[in-house]
């Protein structure tokens, strides 16, 4: 299924992507996971998987795919400079990026 966005609302600083995965979508800032979106019982959950300063992880129910990615990314877009601190901390902190491990 494809999704017709409207570009303006939807558009993503540099270093934040949207990856479609079999599990759902996935909002990264270069390899640090943002957020993602699950398929839940007959609907879906956002999740932000953020934990940092005044964001906290935390996870609600929505619609659609559509407005799950729009949400996310005005909320990203909203958030995009302490986003990228976040992503740029934890891989100085040796943090392995979401589904790799760092070699020893």
């Amino acid at each position: 299924m494809n999704i017709v966005m409207k570009t303006s609302a939807h558009v993503l600083p540099d270093r934040f992507t949207w990856l479609r995965t079999d599990a759902g979508h996935d909002l990264y800032v270069d390899d640090t996971l943002i957020a993602e979106i699950r398929p839940v019982n007959a609907g879906l959950m956002l999740r932000v998987c953020v934990d940092m300063g005044d964001i906290a992880p935390f996870e609600m129910a929505v619609r659609c795919e559509e407005r799950a990615i729009g949400w996310a990314t005005q909320w990203a877009r909203q958030r995009a400079g302490l986003l990228c601190r976040y992503a740029d901390r934890r891989r100085t902190a040796g943090v392995a990026p979401a589904g790799l491990a760092l070699a020893s």
